[in-house]
C-alpha cells in the first residue's frame, strides 16, 4: 500500500522534537538509556554503571525540564523511538551558564539515513536562536561519526579525562563550541 503523500512509510524515520513533557514518546528513556548500555557497551566495554548513569541523568533533565530552554529530538520510526538528542539549557541557579548537548544516540535503523547530522543542527539552530553563548558535551574515543558531527559545527575537543569511565578502559572527552 503506497504512502500517503506527505506521510512517513512504515519503515521510514521521522525526527520528532520534544518541546513539552506533553510531547514525550512513551518508552523513549529505557529506548535511550538501553541504546548506550548495548551499543556503548560493545564498542568501548562498559558495564552496567553507563545504563544506570544515562537512566538517572534522563530522569533527572525530565522532572526538571524547561520549555523556553530545553529540547529533545526523538529519532521516530513507526510511533517508536529509536534514538534521541537533548539539549539540556543553561542553568545560572545552579552554576551552570553553558547548555549541554546530551544523550546523542542512534540506533542501528536508523543510521545512514542523515538524521544524526540533522538532530545535531536542529540542537545548534535552537542553541543559537536562544543566544547560548556556549554548549559543551562529553562523549568517549572512537565514536568517529559523531565526533565528525560535532567538529562540522564547530565543537572542539578541551579536555580527556583518564579511564575508566563505567568499567571501560576509556576516559570521556570534553568538547565545547562557543558562538561567534
Amino acid at each position: 500500500m503506497p504512502a500517503t503523500p506527505g506521510q512517513p512509510t512504515k519503515d521510514q524515520a521521522t525526527i520528532l522534537e520534544m518541546r513539552s513533557l506533553a510531547d514525550y514518546p512513551p518508552g523513549l528513556l529505557g529506548v535511550v538509556a538501553g541504546l548506550f548500555g548495548r551499543i556503548i557497551g560493545a564498542s568501548h566495554g562498559t558495564d552496567w554503571q553507563v545504563d544506570v548513569m544515562i537512566a538517572e541523568g534522563q530522569a533527572e533533565f525530565l522532572r526538571r525540564f524547561d520549555p523556553a530552554r530545553d529540547r529533545v529530538w526523538v529519532a521516530m520510526i513507526a510511533g517508536v523511538p529509536h534514538g534521541a538528542l537533548t539539549i539540556d539549557g543553561p542553568r545560572p541557579e545552579a552554576g551552570r551558564d553553558a547548555a549541554r548537548l546530551r544523550f546523542f544516540i542512534l540506533d542501528e535503523a536508523t543510521r545512514g539515513r542523515g538524521l544524526g547530522r540533522e538532530m545535531v543542527a536542529r540542537a545548534m539552530a535552537f542553541c543559537r536562536d536562544h543566544g547560548y553563548a556556549r554548549v559543551y558535551l562529553t562523549t568517549l574515543p572512537g565514536l568517529d561519526a559523531a565526533r565528525r558531527l560535532y567538529e562540522e559545527c564547530g565543537f572542539r575537543l578541551i579536555a580527556q579525562d583518564d579511564p575508566p569511565f563505567c568499567g571501560s578502559d576509556h576516559g570521556e572527552q570534553t568538547y565545547e563550541w562557543h558562538a561567534p
